[in-house]
Formats: structure tokens, sequence, C-alpha cells
């Protein structure tokens, strides 16, 4: 069935304000409004604030030409007449990501109101939109709070935090700030509220939180309670700092006044609590042994109703305050963490007396157990498996009862991976309705879609997809839930991808580079993993700049790129001291592996990844260093990656494909493969490369490689060898419907790092890709090899944008797309006819072109190798090839 543009809706709470404006003529108000590329954020940090909104015209050509913000520091205060904050005047400018605030001095923990208008390519202006919100936080001197703890510091240590306080009134906005090394489950006067924050490293580059309560206090007694935990053992998935717990809540009345309540030793603790934290009990092994322990929870020590406000904490000991001065923490703008679904078992069993529940797929969470027959002190163990028939254990957790019936929900942020649940010690029959899985991940906000004539491939993209979301675990990408559930560069260009090209949210790629770039070593290389910082692989150091710019490409937002241009100016000044000074080839030292799982790509030496990889930093060094109007160090860049693509033709290219190393004429595949993926061939060369690897048969290949080896072939019109290939991917399919590490069970079978699928299919098949910050501008290249139509959706800060195109008997191309106001867009129409050939758009000839274009929309057109390019404005096309 056909992809549809979604509309955009956006609700706005009655407690906004109505800016009314006149004419029925004037051009839609925008929408999407965006502060720091969140909607109506609770915290930004006040250096950097931007606004981001889309315009939201459907006509042809539909662009805009000017803008008007106006920002107060209340709702009452946004009128047409008058902003108390910044009045921008009108703007003659198409900008509409990432437009910094250049107003007053924002204040902290306050609320600010703010709208826009636009005028459009004929002059005329909007209405203003409809008012959004944002919140500023606090700077690291403003916190009032202390850190606090329970005076222990043994590993996987919980604590439970209680703080009674009374209001004479209820306040007009009250805010919670809120942070945790490592987590913490927040609660306000008995109703949950979330859980948090983004795992990070608190030394360079921590989070925190924040919650709107207006709603939940009260006059009275009200109390804050939460649950902090430091495991304390991570190796690399965490930074071992020291276990700490603060919040500060500030609350604003309307007569003027405020109130601050902070955590400090008069906040009540209990450390000796339901969580057994002795004799912790560690799963995995390598450098995911220590990164998550089985949670034992014995509820007979559990206090009844202690997050409530008539719990009785008079025997609780005082917080003990503890020093965590050296911690900076910024507000998070990545999604939270939240229980997503709630699935029910496909099927119950038992097998020698242990229940075996399965629920079809292997998921991310944790599980959720009602027991009606047990005794107090009986032990219930849920052991995981994330495959059928108990393979590929992951771990356990055991539950001590207290009697009678008792649910127990195994909540605590990041918890485990199954498919299937083995339940020993359970009373009495254990029926379907008592056992749920509890699918858990960041925030997503999905658009985007992908559909096409092979059902195989929709099978992919759509677990590929669910797999990179299940992924993203606690305000990070993870690449795993057993192993390793790390942040690593490699993996995060993979997954990162798939979220840009499916997720209306960004900033989960914007906190990924800050983390790297908050961890960068002194000598200009990144580590491999963090927030962690272990592994030194300096070919994986190089996907941060590829990174740091397909996060500009979605975001637009150029204050990521002058605060991170000294980081990438400092990486490649280290990389340029391990080029050849001849051949200008780069051979940096340590770990460098150009392929894993299962490395049978030669690795190291004078090798094609690294050299390709390096050549596409330095023209996305030239790139950036463009947008920020440098042109001296552009042009360096930009001369500095052609010597590096001449060496690597001289070096590595023999005229049909490319060797893997200096030091061997074996073909490699993926060696040729990464050079298709950048366009670093030589003129003509493609199609012989194509065969060279056609003819070499299906490649080896691992997860990392394979991004760049499938990139390679659709960049260069491999899409027939891909759309073939792309069957190893039906084990997974067929056991567990999750990505694995590699294309067998040997290692981890729910790691998301081959998820790639999920964004390449958008990015060639469908042929959607940006090529100016925010999609200001985009091209349209489908590949169309081995299919016979397809169609999909991406979302952008400009709107979604969705293509579709089919093959008619005799060849012939239907090629439809939404461009959405406010962008270009150049579209390449393959041509698929042999012979002489029309093309119509919308039923109105197009090519060969006449000597005036008169289709509206359609601002230029002409031939380009084997397609014919079509540059337009805004608005919904339909191209046709006719014989």
């Amino acid at each position: 069935m056909k992809i549809l543009a979604r509309k955009l809706q956006i609700t706005i709470a009655s407690a906004m304000v109505s800016i009314a404006f006149a004419a029925s003529s004037m051009p839609t108000a925008p929408a999407g409004l965006l502060v720091n590329g969140v909607s109506n954020p609770l915290a930004i940090d006040r250096g950097r604030t931007q606004f981001t909104w889309m315009p939201a015209g459907t006509t042809r050509g539909e662009r805009q030409t000017a803008y008007q913000i106006l920002v107060a520091s209340s709702a009452e205060a946004l009128t047409e007449e008058k902003a108390d904050c910044w009045d921008s005047g009108k703007v003659d400018s198409d900008q509409s990501a990432s437009v910094e605030y250049v107003g007053k001095a924002l204040s902290a923990t306050a609320r600010f109101w703010w709208t826009v208008r636009i005028w459009d390519q004929t002059g005329e202006a909007s209405r203003y939109s409809a008012p959004a919100f944002f919140d500023t936080g606090l700077n690291q001197d403003e916190w009032k709070a202390q850190y606090i703890w329970d005076g222990t510091t043994n590993q996987n240590n919980f604590a439970y935090f209680r703080k009674i306080f009374s209001l004479t009134n209820a306040p007009a906005l009250a805010k919670i700030y809120v942070t945790a090394h490592n987590d913490y489950l927040l609660y306000c006067n008995g109703r949950p509220l979330g859980r948090g924050p983004a795992r990070c490293d608190p030394y360079h580059y921590g989070q925190y939180n924040a919650y709107d309560v207006t709603g939940l206090l009260r006059p009275g007694t009200n109390v804050f309670a939460a649950i902090g935990h430091w495991i304390g053992t991570f190796h690399d998935s965490g930074v071992n700092a020291k276990p700490a717990f603060l919040l500060e809540a500030r609350l604003d009345y309307s007569n003027g006044s405020s109130m601050t309540i902070g955590s400090d030793d008069s906040w009540k603790v209990l450390a000796h609590i339901a969580f057994i934290e002795t004799n912790a009990m560690y799963f995995s092994s390598g450098g995911g042994g220590s990164n998550r322990a089985a949670i034992q929870f014995d509820s007979r020590l559990e206090p009844t109703g202690w997050q409530t406000i008539d719990f009785d904490d008079l025997d609780w000991d005082s917080a003990m305050v503890v020093d965590r001065s050296d911690y900076h923490l910024f507000a998070q703008m990545a999604p939270l963490e939240r229980e997503q679904a709630v699935l029910k078992p496909v099927s119950v069993t038992i097998t020698n007396g242990a229940w075996l529940v399965d629920f079809g797929r292997c998921i991310d969470g944790w599980p959720k157990l009602t027991m009606h027959k047990n005794h107090s002190g009986d032990k219930v163990r849920m052991a995981y498996f994330q495959m059928t028939g108990e393979r590929k254990p992951a771990g356990w957790d055991e539950y001590t009862c207290r009697g009678g019936t008792e649910t127990w929900d195994a909540d605590f942020g990041r918890h485990t991976t199954f498919q299937v649940i083995k339940i020993t010690g359970y009373a009495g029959k254990l029926r379907a309705s008592d056992v749920r899985g509890m699918w858990a991940y960041s925030d997503a906000d999905v658009a985007g879609q992908f559909h096409c004539s092979s059902d195989l491939l929709n099978s992919i993209y759509e677990m590929c997809e669910r797999s990179a979301r299940q992924n993203i675990q606690q305000g990070m990408i993870s690449v795993d839930a057993q192993r390793e559930q790390s942040q690593w560069t490699a993996d995060s260009w993979n997954i990162g991808n798939v979220l840009l090209y499916n997720d209306r949210d960004t900033m989960m790629i914007d906190k990924v580079v800050r983390d790297f770039a908050g961890e960068q070593m002194a000598n200009g290389d990144f580590y491999a993993c963090s927030p962690s910082p272990m592994f030194e692989i300096p070919e994986w150091s190089m996907y941060w700049p590829m990174l740091l710019w397909q996060q500009y490409l979605f975001s637009g937002d150029k204050t990521l790129l002058r605060e991170m241009a000294p980081h990438l100016a400092h990486f490649l000044k280290w990389m340029k001291t391990y080029q050849d000074p001849i051949t200008k080839l780069p051979n940096p030292p340590k770990w460098r592996i150009s392929d894993w799982a299962p490395q049978t790509t030669p690795h190291g030496g004078y090798n094609a990844a690294t050299a390709c990889q390096y050549y596409e930093n330095l023209r996305i060094a030239s790139r950036i260093f463009s947008v920020l109007s440098q042109a001296e160090q552009s042009d360096d860049y930009a001369r500095q990656a052609v010597e590096v693509r001449t060496g690597i033709n001289d070096k590595l290219f023999n005229g049909e494909y490319y060797f893997v190393r200096t030091d061997t004429n074996k073909m490699f595949p993926l060696a040729s493969a990464w050079a298709l993926r950048f366009n670093i061939e030589p003129a003509g060369s493609e199609s012989k490369i194509l065969a060279a690897i056609e003819q070499a048969g299906k490649p080896a290949l691992g997860g990392y490689g394979g991004d760049a080896f499938y990139s390679g072939m659709l960049n260069a019109g491999g899409g027939a060898f891909v759309a073939q290939d792309l069957a190893r991917y039906s084990p997974m399919l067929e056991d567990n419907k999750a990505n694995w590490e590699s294309w067998n069970t040997s290692n981890e079978v729910n790691h998301a790092w081959t998820s790639y699928p999920g964004y390449i299919f958008l990015k060639y098949i469908c042929g959607i890709q940006p090529t100016s910050g925010g999609f200001a501008t985009f091209d349209v290249r489908p590949e169309t090899g081995g299919l016979t139509f397809a169609e999909g959706a991406v979302p952008t800060v400009k709107g979604l944008i969705t293509t579709r195109w089919e093959k008619g008997a005799d060849g012939q191309l239907t090629l439809s797309i939404h461009v959405p106001a406010n962008t270009r867009a150049t579209i390449y129409i393959p041509k698929l006819v042999n012979g002489e050939f029309n093309i119509t758009e919308s039923g109105k000839h197009l090519w060969p072109a006449q000597s005036a274009i008169k289709d509206p929309g359609v601002l230029a057109v002409s031939e380009s190798g084997d397609a014919i390019e079509c540059q337009t404005g805004a608005g919904d096309y339909r191209f046709r090839e006719i014989p």
C-alpha cells in the first residue's frame, strides 16, 4: 500500500495563549516548534538556545524568505505587539532550523514562551505559530542542593531516599531537577515520574533530567522519594565514578515568591533494603563481564508504601552528604528511558517443573510476574534466554516472596534481554495472564517507513528498525543488553543512522558526539567506547567526524559544528602524523580491524578501509569549515583529501578492483566497496569494479563491514546483487527476530550493529540523502536494481519526505516524491527505458527539455550520466518515463 505523508499534529495545552491574526490568504503558520531539538523542553542549557520550526505550506514552490521570532517571559507577555525577552524583527532568511537566540539573558529555572511567523516566496506573512514554551535549567554554579548517598560503597548498591515537606499553597509552577550516578527511579507523592539519567561520564559530560510536578503538589504534606543505584563495576559500558543522588525542586508562586527544596542531610535514607547487595552475581564474558548484575529482591524487606506521603520514616537514617564537586552536569536532551509496551507470551509450557515463557521475539526490558500461591521465603528465579531451546543465556534474577498474591515488576531502567524466560520456584499453575514482558527503551518518535516488492527486505527493515530502537538504552546508543552495553564509535554510526532516518528526534546523536568529544585523548584520538574511555581503534575513531556531519545534515545545528570544530581539527592533526609523506596513505597505530566477526578481511598496515575513511574525514572537515565560513581551513582540508584519494587510486587500485592493503593484490570485495561508498574510484571505472565484486561471489562479512559493503554497492548501482545477498539475514528473522552481532549465533544475538538496513534502504533504495544542514537541500537518487517497486518516508526538521518508485512491465519508471516546504530537491530519474524516451511530470512534458520550463516548482532539468537530473522546490511530483 502506498505510503502517505502523515500530518504532524501538535497539541497545545489550554494554558497556551492564542495569537489571533488575519486573512485567509496568508501562508500556513509554522508548526513543529523545537528548542534545542526538543518540543517544549523542561530544561535547556542557556549557553545555546536555538529555535527550529517547520514551514507548513503545501503548495508547489512553497519556501520561506523571512522569519520573525518572539520570546516572552510569560504567556501573557507574548503578544503581537510585545515580547519582553526578544523580538527578532523581520529577518530575511530561509533558515528554519537551529536559529540562535540573541535576546535578553535568560534566568535559571524559568519558563519562557515563543512563537514564530514567516514570509513566503510571494512576500506574504503567515500567522504566528501556536505558542510553545521552553524551560531553562541550572548552570554548574547555580545548584543549591547537595549530593547525597547512604554511607556505603559496596558494588551493585541500592538506596531509598525520602523528603517530606509542607506547602501552604499550591505553586503556579513546580519543577524537579535530578540526577544520580549511576541511576535513579523518582516518585512524587507516590506517583512514579521517571528514571534516569542518560548513562554518562559525570566528570566530562554528566546529565540531569527535569520534571514538571505542578499538578502533583498540593497544600499540606508532600513527599519526594527515589531509589538510587550504583553498579560500581562497569568495564566498557559506563564510568565507575562514585555513587551519588542529587535533586533540586524549584517552586514558583503566582505572587512572585519561590521556594527551593534540595537534597541534603535532612533527607531520610534506607540503606539496607529489599535489593540484596551482597554477593553480587555478574553475567557475560570478555569486556562486558561486569556490566550487568542479577537483581536479587527480598520482598519481605520492602517497606510497604515507602514512596507515599503517609509512610512513617522516623526510624530511617539521615542521608550522608558527599562531595561530588568534580562532576559536571548538563541538561539531558536525549530522550528518557521508559516502559514502551507490554508483551503477552506466545506460549507458556512446563518441563521438568520449570515454566518456559516464550514472547516470540527477543526484546530488551524486564519481566512482570504475578504469584498467587507462593509462601513467605519462597525463592522464584527467572532465567533469561535470547533464543528458544534455552539457548544464549542472559543471566537471571531472583525474587523472595512475601506470601500470598503478589506481583514483581523487575523495573530498574536498563535490565536484560530475552525471548524466553525459564521460571523455577513458582507455586501452582502459571497462567499466561500472570506473566508479561515489559519492552523498554529510550523514547523514539518513529515516523520513518519502508516497503518494497521483496517480502524479505520488508521483514529485514522492520527487524532492523526495531532492533536499533530497542537498543537505545539509558539515553545512549547501546549495542546490546547482554555483553556490550556500550556506546562504540562504529556501532553508533550503524545504529545512529537508523535513528536519524526513522525518528523525528535527532538529539541522541547530539549526545553521542558530545560524549566522545568530552573524553577525547590529549593526542587528539577518540576512544572506541564512551562513556567509558576504553580501547583505541583509529579506524573507528574516524566515525566521529562522520557522525558529527550527519547530525548537522539532519539538525542544521551550526552551533554544534562550531563547538566541535576544534576537536575535529585536533583529531585530524593526530591522524596526519601517521601519513606516508609520498603516498599520503595513513597507517595509524593500535588496533585496526577493517571488519569484525568473522575477521576474514586483512587489517592493519596501509589498508583500504582506513585510507577511504580518512579521505571522507578530510572531505567532511572541508565542508564543516566551509559552513563556518573559514575558507582557508576548508580549502586546506579539500587539498589534503585530493592527495589521499590520489594515493588510494595509485597504490590500492589495479583498474578492476581495490587491494585490501598495499602489500597484497588478493581480491577482497569489501576493500572495493569502501572506495565505491565514498565515490573514490576514477571516472568510468565503476562498472568494472562492480563486475569484479559480483564475480567474487558472496563476500565474507561481519556486522561492521556489512554497512560499508552494502553502502558501497548500493551507491554504485549494485542493487540487484545486494537484494540477493541480504538473504543472509534470514536466520535472524526465522529464529529470534532480532539483529545478531554476526551471521551466526557464535556471537551476541540481540546486537544492533547489523541493523544498518534500517537506514540504507531509505538512503539508497528510496534514494533520500541530505546535502546541506537541516535538509535545506537533499537528493533523491533511487537505486532500483533487484526490485520492482519501493516506497519510503524520512522525517526531517522540514517535514516528512516521501518517495515511491515503480517499474512498469516494459521497464518504464514511475517516481513520486513529496518535497517539504522550504526545501529544494535534486531528483535523479534513472534511465530505465532503452533508446529514446520522454519524461512527464504530473502529466506534463518534462524531457527532452523544452526551451522554457513551464512546470511550476521545477527549477531546472538536465542529463546527468545514467539519469535525468531535475531540480525542484517544494511540492508533490510524479515523474513517468514513456518509451
